[in-house]
């Protein structure tokens, strides 16, 4: 039982450790494989401006396009 239980965790690993490396070779290269593209990957910019801001998501099949607008401001 303790035989099958380790080889089980060895065998967890190493499924775990070819994911990652395919993930990884994906953003590395330029090919068809739909794993992790470099498109996927979001813009991060910091804004320097402490002005309040709302996130809108839309979302449709397959995509989720994220607007930031600014909030309104209560008087």
């Amino acid at each position: 039982m303790t035989t099958w239980f380790h080889m089980m965790i060895l065998a967890t690993c190493a499924v775990a450790t070819i994911a990652v490396g395919m993930a990884g070779a994906a953003v590395l290269s330029d090919t068809r494989v739909h794993i992790a593209k470099k498109q996927d990957r979001l813009m991060t910019v910091a804004d320097a401006s402490a002005r309040p801001e709302i996130t809108i998501e839309q979302r449709t099949d397959g995509m989720s396009i994220l607007t930031r607008v600014p909030a309104p401001v209560a008087n």
